[in-house]
């Protein structure tokens, strides 16, 4: 909350500077947002070889989540894509080095779907520096690895991880989304959700509750529902959101989740004031 009335007191002046977001995030296949340290390629690098680097604690996702120094992050999932994020050793930024995903098949440059928010500091609990890549799922692929494309060296992924990369994704549908038609600003907005493992594959459920903030110099607030769900059971999420930095004045706004599920919802919001 501290945060939230430092951003807030800033004003519409960093307001307009930050580029608060109302549309919906993206879902798979589409993108929203701004891009971040993880997309883009014109990022200075050094393309060093003298500097010692590792990479460490590489796990593969079928779904991820990310945190932003804007807003509040959120999660990357698509049907036909998993992730492979390990941690950079050595380096005080990623961009100084650079690496490629390999199998003896294919190799994948590294990079993210566009997120919301400014800058990514942390990805599937990886903290900068971090490496990520894009790849297909399933990918059942001998020999796969990351290399630096400076020297050439590799880090192996482990079984476990193998293993992962070549399995099949959970699949998830929406049953309900719950949400008032109106709230006055200032009250608790509760919402609940219910979602169904509609695959074979025990998994991850993960998805991000959004909610607008334009009150303050900040992108839209979004909340993180995380559950492990065996195949063919259900799980059901509450969640209740501060409504106080929602707006300006009267009118709709949109509640919109993304992640596994998909959904929006037109919330009616009264009785606004600027915080002071």
């Amino acid at each position: 909350m501290n945060r939230r009335r430092v951003l807030a007191a800033l004003g519409t002046g960093l307001a307009g500077l930050a580029g608060c977001q109302s549309e919906p995030p993206s879902t798979p296949g589409e993108t929203s947002g701004t891009a971040t340290d993880d997309q883009r390629t014109d990022s200075p690098t050094s393309s060093r070889t003298d500097v010692p680097v590792t990479v460490e604690d590489v796990v593969v996702r079928k779904a991820i989540t990310y945190e932003s120094s804007m807003g509040s992050g959120g999660v990357l999932t698509g049907d036909d894509r998993q992730y492979v994020v390990g941690s950079v050793r050595g380096v005080d930024d990623g961009r100084d080095v650079t690496f490629t995903f390999e199998t003896d098949d294919g190799s994948w440059e590294q990079g993210l779907p566009v997120t919301m928010g400014a800058r990514n500091h942390a990805i599937a609990g990886h903290e900068r520096p971090y490496v990520a890549f894009t790849v297909p799922s399933p990918l059942s692929a001998s020999n796969p690895r990351i290399r630096r494309s400076e020297d050439g060296t590799t880090w192996p992924l482990s079984q476990r991880a193998r293993e992962t990369l070549a399995a099949p994704a959970p699949r998830f549908e929406l049953d309900t989304l719950t949400a008032p038609e109106n709230v006055s600003q200032g009250e608790q907005l509760s919402v609940s959700l219910t979602a169904t493992n509609v695959s074979e594959t025990d998994g991850r459920f993960l998805a991000a509750v959004y909610w607008p903030t334009k009150g303050i110099a900040d992108d839209d607030e979004s909340h993180v529902v995380e559950r492990s769900v065996a195949a063919g059971d259900s799980i059901t999420a509450s969640l209740d959101i501060d409504t106080e930095y929602t707006a300006y004045e009267d009118g709709a706004v949109t509640l919109s989740v993304a992640g596994h599920v998909t959904a929006e919802r037109e919330i009616r919001v009264e009785d606004t004031s600027t915080p002071t």
